[in-house]
């Protein structure tokens, strides 16, 4: 290397290590240099790549040099920013000791240059003018959602295509058929009129995808025509085509072109259909100025938005910001494998068995490629665009695996990869489309299929009926044997839905939908796995399957995960074979779901896999109070969660992740769970809460925050007081209801959960209930007697929405049975007894204790099943003495028919404000003010952030309520 280009590298290192030191200075977690890289230099900030390009201001056309470099690093993906940087003659002749001196108050020019934008000219400033610089553009970064904005612009443009289209039925069933998307025998108009829609507007998707992907193959082989030469045919419809033909025989992709040729065959020869391909490759060829968002799934993200049936299919897109941080902060964990070695990562496997257009293959793809350049720059090994082509070849063509039941989606997974780098030409890609459905009397549940082994032989018939995997790749589609290699990682966001509630899981195939169910059912019970847990839950096992001893699992699933009674067979599952390393929780009261199409809350998990004899360590919870939307907010975000979990240690059990000006969410170690038990801590923004409950249950003793002292509560289970009677179902099924309540009978009930009635705790029943003659269609007849003898004098909430709801637990001067209540029959307690109790359960204790083991829906949208009842920690009344007795009756008597506010309104009730005391008081406990305080920050509890000005208004009626249900809860 020759001394002008040493020196130049000197400077460039110099400038960094200098920046390195002011991001320090200002904030410790925004800088951290990993290395250097000749001719520039290569570091972090805040999770996002940065490079030095410079040169000295007397080399020949210097700007135009440094910029073309800076824009080359950018392009190629070595960088999301890079900095080009001309510095002045004096760091020339300045003594190699002098340089930081020199360079602290140099002069320089610069000009940034994003994955999104440049600036439009060069500045001249000091290196802390550059550093500042740099913050606003990663700022602008995090703001910018590239691939938000350009999936919205394309999606309103599929829209109205489809609005065309769909007054063409013929067309819009042949790309039905073109797309797999099954024709059923049997189908409505309106469920016609959907399907249609749905192939209408993916055709456009496929028809947009093909254009870009022709523009970038463009960039690199001189025989593939640009759109704007394509534009200028006479004929575009028909020049589109032969272009594409031309394209799969003679160069490849055929999954891509093909495709698209044959879509074009099915339109109509007309002016709309020449307009309307004229408009999908002017498009395109605007969305090819957005590099960044070809790279990072946009075809998928606009994919999530245009599908009808989602929740049919039981399919949840994750979003993107979210696979970006959850494999971002997976890759980041300690691994034994040399990510800077294309040779050695050939060997590291990564899958998705559920991948949809593969949103978390995407991010699997980058966070290794993070992970690739990272390594290799800290050992200063080089990175040029040979060595990326290298690393692109061997993700795809080795580590990558994805496996869906959708054709559709894996198209576009295939070509999104693909995207990545273009100019580089796959052998095979390990893309696999699924069969499911009922094949000559046997069951296929896609990739649930490999619960049986780890390969599904492909198997032909003469008739052409047998439903066979079908590997599908950039390059080419065929029929071919499934298999699943030894993973180092799976990734998954499974479809989760259950066959509860009307939804229709295995939906699209209606009528083989019973016995697929089945087949799922009797899958599930080998497993030891809850059917009501839903379909998500196999997928935990069939993970496991097929993962090395030591490889991580990384899921999205529903929050009902950590606190679901159905679910704490999938808890156990991982506690018996797994270290549960990280849970990653959202209590963003605006996005509590990691998924698009969804607003269930949801959480994201990182599990390794243990190894014989070796015994779980402990877990971190991360509970963000701000969910990122972009990808480079979510590299941020991934960032400081590394630097969090870095200063945890044995001392400090609670860490902050702090953000620019605010605090983002925090960090807690705590023993991994065992057996079924609850992720309690998931489920609490403030780890400071979470503790107080932990020993409430683990201790009954109640500990205030920043303190040790241990103050002694009778406790005890509250199936130990009484027993939980039938749910609505079963009481349905046994007895007419009058909500008039115009006809007495001797058994009364009380109806609904009106947030406006329901305002005090002593009630008076609403509803009589008449015994059915005959059973409901498609029901048994249920023995009212046998229903009507679990009737209780107390009723316990089954759901509530905690920002409108009152009570958790009403009482009545006769026993009742309720529709949206558990009714509570107690073993012989005393009505003083049940007066306490009583006040207990809607006290502060009480719900504390509730919160904790609620089964979250949707911010304060909550559910509280039986089992979770049952074992729910109450105040033991049975040990309390005479005068504790005397003097909370008294409360009860004076205070049950005063009006409550909402129970997230706690801390300025002042009917709950005497509760709490008189609790207090009389068990000797200190006051509760301090976790008051914490609950009103809670915005699981209030549905809104605390200190916002307005609270989220939500429907509180009940019909919208009982329409609100976890999917596998």
């Amino acid at each position: 290397m020759s001394k002008h280009r040493n020196r130049e590298e000197a400077v460039n290192t110099q400038l960094a290590l200098f920046i390195s030191k002011l991001g320090v200075t200002a904030d410790a977690e925004t800088i951290h240099v990993h290395g250097k890289h000749r001719p520039d230099v290569l570091f972090q900030l805040r999770g996002l790549r940065v490079v030095i390009e410079g040169k000295f201001a007397d080399t020949p056309n210097a700007k135009d040099v440094v910029l073309g470099d800076a824009r080359k690093r950018v392009k190629a993906g070595i960088a999301h920013i890079a900095v080009a940087a001309v510095y002045p003659d004096e760091l020339r002749s300045a003594p190699t000791t002098k340089i930081t001196e020199v360079l602290s108050n140099a002069e320089l020019r610069y000009r940034i240059v994003t994955e999104t934008f440049e600036s439009d000219s060069w500045f001249e400033g000091t290196p802390a003018a550059l550093m500042e610089a740099l913050r606003r553009a990663q700022e602008s970064l995090t703001k910018d959602d590239i691939v938000e904005t350009t999936a919205k612009a394309l999606s309103v443009h599929l829209e109205s295509i489809a609005k065309l289209w769909i007054g063409q039925p013929g067309a819009c069933d042949r790309l039905s058929k073109l797309l797999g998307v099954g024709i059923p025998k049997k189908e409505d108009a309106k469920a016609a009129f959907d399907r249609r829609e749905t192939a209408a507007k993916v055709s456009a998707l496929v028809l947009a995808n093909a254009f870009i992907f022709q523009e970038q193959l463009s960039l690199t082989d001189e025989r593939v025509e640009t759109l704007r030469k394509l534009k200028k045919e006479a004929d575009i419809v028909e020049a589109t085509s032969k272009h594409w033909r031309w394209i799969w025989e003679n160069i490849n992709y055929v999954p891509i072109f093909q495709l698209g040729e044959r879509i074009l065959d099915e339109l109509p020869a007309s002016a709309s259909t020449t307009e309307i391909v004229k408009s999908l490759l002017d498009e395109a060829h605007r969305i090819c100025a957005e590099q960044a968002a070809l790279r990072h799934d946009l075809m998928g993200r606009i994919y999530h938005w245009l599908l009808h049936h989602a929740k049919y299919l039981g399919t949840y897109y994750t979003s993107v910001a979210a696979a970006t941080l959850l494999l971002k902060v997976a890759l980041d964990l300690d691994w034994p494998t040399d990510f800077g070695s294309a040779r050695e990562l050939a060997d590291f496997k990564v899958a998705d068995l559920a991948c949809g257009t593969g949103t978390l293959l995407m991010a699997s793809a980058q966070a290794l490629t993070d992970s690739f350049i990272k390594a290799r720059a800290e050992s200063d090994r080089s990175i040029e665009a040979k060595d990326l082509s290298v690393l692109h070849s061997t993700l795809m063509q080795n580590v990558v695996h994805g496996y869906d039941i959708l054709p559709s989606a894996i198209h576009l997974t295939a070509s999104t990869l693909a995207l990545l780098a273009p100019e580089v030409a796959f052998r095979q890609m390990n893309l696999f489309v699924m069969p499911i459905g009922m094949d000559h009397g046997n069951a296929r549940l896609g990739s649930l299929d490999f619960l049986a082994g780890d390969q599904i032989q492909t198997q032909f018939a003469l008739d052409n009926t047998h439903l066979d995997a079908v590997q599908t790749g950039a390059s080419k589609s065929a029929y071919a044997n499934a298999k699943v290699p030894k993973l180092d990682l799976c990734v998954m966001n499974p479809p989760f839905v259950s066959s509860r509630y009307g939804n229709r899981l295995f939906g699209s195939i209606p009528e083989d939908r019973t016995k697929l169910q089945q087949e799922l059912s009797k899958q599930a019970r080998k497993l030891g796995i809850s059917a009501t847990a839903g379909l998500g839950a196999l997928f935990v096992p069939l993970a496991d399957k097929h993962i090395k001893p030591g490889g991580r699992i990384a899921f999205v699933l529903p929050i009902a995960l950590a606190s679901g009674e159905s679910w704490g067979a999938v808890r156990k599952y991982l506690a018996d074979r797994y270290h549960l390393e990280m849970v990653i929780t959202s209590h963003d009261p605006s996005r509590t779901n990691f998924s698009e199409n969804t607003d269930l809350s949801e959480l994201l998990f990182l599990a390794r896999k243990l190894k014989s004899g070796e015994i779980a360590g402990e877990t971190r919870y991360v509970t963000l109070k701000r969910n990122p939307t972009t990808i480079h907010e979510a590299l941020d975000t991934a960032a400081r969660i590394s630097s969090a979990l870095n200063k945890l240690g044995a001392h400090t059990t609670v860490v902050p992740i702090r953000g620019s000006g605010r605090v983002l969410g925090e960090i807690t170690s705590l023993p991994a769970p065992e057996g079924t038990e609850n992720w309690t801590s998931a489920i609490f923004s403030q780890s400071y809460l979470a503790q107080v409950h932990w020993h409430l249950v683990k201790d009954r003793a109640l500990v205030l925050p920043g303190n040790t002292t241990k103050h002694p509560i009778p406790l005890c289970r509250l199936d130990e007081l009484g027993a939980l009677g039938y749910d609505v179902r079963d009481i349905t099924d046994a007895f007419e209801v009058d909500r008039t309540a115009s006809q007495w009978t001797p058994h009364a009930g009380f109806w609904d959960h009106d947030a406006e009635k329901v305002i005090q705790i002593a009630q008076k029943p609403n509803a009589y209930l008449t015994a059915r003659k005959e059973a409901l269609e498609g029901r048994k007849l249920k023995s009212a007697t046998a229903v009507w003898s679990k009737a209780g004098t107390l009723l316990l909430v089954s759901r509530l929405r905690t920002n409108t709801h009152k009570v958790i637990a009403t009482g009545f001067a006769q026993p009742v049975l309720g529709n949206t209540w558990w009714a509570f029959k107690d073993n012989a307690l005393s009505e003083d007894q049940r007066k306490v109790l009583l006040l207990w359960l809607n006290s502060c204790f009480g719900l504390l204790l509730y919160f904790g083991r609620r089964a979250i829906t949707q911010g304060a949208w909550m559910q509280m099943k039986k089992p979770a009842w049952e074992g729910m920690p109450v105040l033991d009344v049975r040990k309390l003495n005479p005068t504790q007795l005397s003097n909370l009756v008294s409360i009860y008597d004076a205070l049950s028919s005063q009006h409550l506010q909402p129970l997230a309104q706690l801390d300025g009730d002042p009917i709950r404000l005497k509760i709490d005391e008189a609790l207090c008081q009389t068990l000797g406990a200190p006051s509760l003010a301090p976790i008051r305080d914490l609950m009103v920050r809670e915005p699981g509890l209030t549905g809104r952030d605390y200190g916002a000005v307005t609270a989220t208004t939500e429907p509180d009626d009940d019909e919208d309520d009982a329409d609100v249900e976890a999917d596998g809860d």
